[in-house]
């Protein structure tokens, strides 16, 4: 008698089937420090569906951290022409998500996969831009970086503006230079979010 055995593969942690990527997934060689207290739009995405985010990666170097290096992650619309600024919150974690607590760490990607309650939902399909908000200035992050002549290889910049960590993402993006809003043209960075 001849016995059928199904075997079925069960997924590596983290993993979600029919999961996809958006961002920068290429490791690039310049590296910039994660700066604290400070709304950072670092990468430029597109969605074509409604999705919902379940996991965000960075490409990080890092050394003496305790654990307590956090941050909080959001997304902003895009404004038409490849900037968040003025542009609403579309959805942010409540929650914060923190470094390894570790001696040393990287060049390496970590990637921090959200508790189910901070799931970030996009509805509509459009232009999107991946937001970080750090607790404290901490370790560098990877970028892109022009050489010689203004570069534009990505198409798009950075922006940035402070705000307070306790305060969590504003509703909108800065767009008066007044409160610091700020860009740099060595975008993008190796930053991506996973999902369904």
């Amino acid at each position: 008698m001849l016995l059928a055995v199904l075997v079925t593969a069960e997924p590596f942690a983290g993993q979600v089937y029919g999961a996809m990527r958006f961002g920068n997934q290429n490791v690039e060689q310049w590296s910039s420090t994660i700066g604290g207290d400070l709304v950072q739009a670092y990468t430029k995405i597109t969605v074509t569906k409604p999705t919902t985010i379940q996991s965000f990666s960075m490409y990080l170097q890092y050394s003496g951290s305790d654990g307590t290096q956090c941050m909080k992650f959001g997304i902003y619309m895009d404004n038409g022409s490849g900037s968040p600024t003025g542009q609403p919150l579309v959805a942010a974690t409540q929650r914060e998500y923190c470094l390894h607590g570790s001696g040393s760490w990287g060049p390496a990607w970590q990637t921090w996969n959200l508790k189910p309650g901070d799931y970030l939902t996009i509805v509509t399909p459009g232009d999107y831009w991946l937001c970080t908000l750090a607790k404290q200035t901490y370790g560098s992050i990877y970028h892109y970086a022009y050489t010689g002549a203004y570069d534009y290889t990505y198409g798009y910049a950075n922006y940035f503006f402070p705000h307070a960590y306790y305060l969590g993402f504003p509703q909108y993006f800065a767009s008066d230079p007044s409160v610091g809003l700020g860009w740099e043209s060595n975008g993008p960075y190796s930053f991506y979010a996973t999902g369904t």
